[in-house]
């Protein structure tokens, strides 16, 4: 595995300090292999002796052998052009091809969890159960996470709508009242629209979790709750299966928790919501 793969997914149980020494090496890519480490230590506020280890961890004998190997990754075609998994071969076959991309997901699903905080799932079921109202919302394709998470809140009998257009956004945002609660969803925690839409909800008072890939971003440090996940996908993957699957976990989550202290209710309104469809099949 190349440092560009672990970088996204690390064969190794990431510290804290790992984490936001990857985050700083990935919005730094272009330059971070040709700092000092003094310079990289200051920037990310992380000592120079774990920057060391973090080297040695990532399979390395050196700082040094690291930076060279990054920028040899960097700069190479492969990386630029590629839109798929990196470990995939164009000419490998479609069993071998569907085995690597079973393992990446199980990968990233396995260090979603390792980095889950409890109290953080709880508070959210606790907001979501609390709410006079709900709101998912997102663009692209976290919109549809969004319209998919509405759904599945709706079977069991939650006051909950879902918005992917960001007018519409705009307009609910300037309407929403203090009780409400804002679930927002964005892989990058940078996307302008939910960005708006959030700080103008806050000004009503209206609670927000956002759920978005585990680093640091505007929409994590305005919301309330913050949930992340890990995503082994790069900027020219848009659209891959992992940050999707990663989305539905989290939210799955939240859902499950929510269903366990809300069982009875839960239980007998998912029941009418199933019997309701099939009488209408039936008819």
């Amino acid at each position: 595995m190349n440092i560009l793969e672990q970088l996204e997914v690390p064969d190794f149980k990431a510290t804290k300090s790992d984490k936001l020494l990857i985050s700083y090496i990935k919005e730094n890519l272009s330059d971070v292999a040709y700092k000092p480490i003094s310079q990289i230590a200051k920037e990310s506020n992380i000592g120079e002796s774990t920057i060391t280890r973090f080297a040695r961890k990532m399979g390395f004998s050196s700082l040094q052998d690291f930076k060279v190997t990054l920028a040899q990754e960097i700069s190479s075609n492969r990386y630029k052009r590629n839109i798929i998994n990196s470990n995939i071969e164009n000419d490998e076959s479609a069993i071998d091809t569907a085995r690597k991309l079973l393992n990446s997901n199980i990968n990233i699903l396995a260090n979603t969890v390792e980095i889950i905080n409890s109290e953080d799932v709880q508070k959210c079921s606790q907001l979501i159960i609390n709410a006079k109202r709900i709101y998912f919302i997102g663009i692209g394709y976290s919109g549809i996470i969004a319209q998919d998470s509405n759904y599945k809140f709706m079977r069991i009998g939650l006051n909950c709508t879902c918005f992917d257009s960001s007018h519409t956004m705009i307009m609910m945002a300037s309407i929403m009242d203090e009780g409400d609660l804002i679930v927002a969803i964005s892989h990058s925690g940078e996307t302008e629209e939910i960005i708006k839409t959030v700080k103008l909800a806050k000004t009503n008072k209206v609670n927000v979790i956002s759920i978005t890939e585990n680093k640091e971003s505007e929409l994590k440090d305005i919301s309330d709750v913050n949930l992340g996940y890990i995503s082994g996908e790069t900027v020219l993957e848009t659209g891959s299966i992992s940050s999707k699957l990663a989305q539905i976990f989290m939210i799955d989550l939240i859902y499950t928790q929510v269903v366990k202290e809300e069982f009875n209710e839960s239980l007998e309104r998912k029941v009418k919501t199933t019997n309701a469809i099939k009488l209408f099949n039936l008819e």
